[in-house]
């Protein structure tokens, strides 16, 4: 959750298919500004429903999980030729459009994706909100914003994804349609 910095460890067991909120983490840098990202070297983190693409031991950033952006949202959504990629949860606190996270934070995050695609767990979601988007919240941001109907159209989009889980703590399921919207299938 891009704008309280908080990075949220949801869990379930392998016989459920309704997650908990185990713990939250502390993002310890942010870059851009709220509002998705949509071209290379915007600095800004992404926003939408993507997955653990790529596991990185090796990173210059300590430990790193890769991000499946861009997702068939942010290409249908991009004016821009490049929208950029390499999008990682990592250690080192710093950012230039990942989802920095203290060494000791990352050494836990990496080592429980590591449990779950061992596990059997072969999507592991990465869901990134602007806000918690509760109504007071969407009502607050939504003003502030209300000259950038894309980007509030945008958000009513993924406001739909964010009640679903936080009501039904599952795994959202969802297509992506021609004019790159979520469609989610409850």
């Amino acid at each position: 959750i891009k704008k309280e910095k908080e990075f949220e460890l949801w869990i379930k067991q392998r016989r459920s298919n309704e997650y908990s909120l185990l713990t939250t983490y502390p993002i310890c840098a942010t870059s851009g500004s709220l509002g998705p990202k949509r071209k290379q070297g915007d600095r800004q983190i992404p926003e939408g429903f993507y997955n653990i693409n790529d596991f990185n031991p090796n990173s210059n950033f300590h430990l790193s999980l890769g991000i499946s952006y861009p997702n068939r949202t942010d290409r249908r959504l991009t004016k821009f030729n490049d929208p950029g990629g390499s999008i990682y949860i990592h250690g080192s606190c710093v950012t230039i459009g990942c989802l920095p996270l203290t060494n000791d934070i990352i050494k836990e995050i990496y080592i429980f994706a590591v449990e779950a695609r061992n596990n059997g767990q072969t999507n592991i979601p990465v869901y990134i909100f602007p806000f918690r988007m509760d109504e007071e919240n969407y009502n607050t941001y939504t003003e502030i914003h209300k000259e950038n109907p894309e980007i509030l159209g945008f958000w009513a989009n993924i406001k739909e994804g964010y009640d679903l889980f936080y009501s039904g703590r599952r795994e959202l399921n969802y297509n992506v349609n021609r004019q790159g919207k979520y469609i989610f299938n409850r």
